[in-house]
């Protein structure tokens, strides 16, 4: 049976701590000559020993596998989390997941890593029982290159749901994307010149706070500036939140299609308009705050 490096976490986000996990098993790939398998779990484990109580994600699982692959992996083994897989002992998890199933002979995790029935195992229990299989662990800590304060999703999560999306990207190393099906909307977009793409995300990933915000879409291959609103139209009482992304320089249907939109910056905070010619004259300011935005971070 052949052996791997697994690069082993939640990996919801793929932030820079994350990448350095990623890259230190990339190495001990390399000196072993053996390929790197990054192992994911799914769902969140507190959608299964708290339902309810699970935290909105910055990824879901299709995202995050293309992320862990863009970053060294060169497979993704989804661990699928359920009652069965939490009453394992650290030692079953070690025996059944990481060596039966995946093969490991080297395991890079974060440094505060648990993992075993109600997380009784720590870094120090992974190095015993890997070195027990002839193998090894590797702990290193969730933060950037540069040596800054400790990254974590949880950080990520609270700064997109306020707004901060420059921090979060900066976190990320990346900015925020949300990936979603464009669906029909109102169609006041196209009656006032600002056809917006209804953008329909999956239910689990953490929304941005209502406002607007400038960032780019991808859509196929390209790639286009796009000012984006996320809130509830106050001018016109729409009442339900959506994600509406005007996308410049785009002619095209998009009903149907699957886009990436991300959150470079924030713009200003959604607010009630006197009526159509003000919210107008706004929305070709945002646009244009949009462009120059885009064009920095090109």
């Amino acid at each position: 049976m052949r052996t791997v490096v697994v690069a082993l976490g939640n990996f919801d986000g793929v932030h820079l701590g994350h990448q350095v996990v990623l890259r230190r098993a990339v190495e001990e790939g390399r000196r072993r000559s053996e390929p790197v398998v990054a192992a994911t779990f799914h769902p969140h484990p507190r959608a299964v020993l708290r339902p309810g109580e699970e935290p909105p994600l910055l990824s879901t699982l299709e995202m995050r596998r293309e992320l862990l692959l863009r970053y060294g992996a060169d497979e993704v083994y989804v661990i699928r989390f359920d009652k069965e897989l939490s009453q394992k002992s650290p030692e079953e998890f070690a025996r059944d997941v990481l060596v039966g199933e995946i093969g490991a002979g080297a395991v890079v995790v974060g440094e505060n890593f648990r993992f075993g029935h109600r997380a009784s195992g720590n870094l120090d229990d992974l190095r015993r029982l890997m070195r027990s299989y002839g193998g090894d662990a590797i702990g290193v800590p969730l933060r950037g290159e540069n040596g800054e304060e400790e990254i974590n999703s949880t950080r990520i999560r609270a700064m997109i749901s306020t707004g901060d999306v420059t921090d979060a990207g900066r976190l990320l190393g990346r900015p925020y994307a949300v990936r979603g099906r464009v669906v029909e909307g109102d169609r006041r977009g196209r009656t006032i010149g600002f056809p917006t793409a209804n953008l329909l995300p999956d239910p689990a990933v953490v929304v941005p706070a209502r406002g607007v915000y400038a960032g780019h879409a991808c859509v196929g291959e390209k790639r286009y500036a796009v000012c984006t609103n996320v809130g509830v139209a106050p001018t016109f009482e729409r009442g339900e939140n959506r994600i509406e992304a005007y996308l410049l320089q785009f002619d095209g249907d998009l009903y149907g299609r699957t886009i990436d939109v991300s959150f470079t910056a924030r713009i200003r905070d959604e607010r009630r308009f006197s009526g159509v010619e003000e919210l107008k004259a706004q929305i070709a300011r945002d646009v244009e705050e949009a462009r120059r935005l885009a064009d920095d971070t090109a």
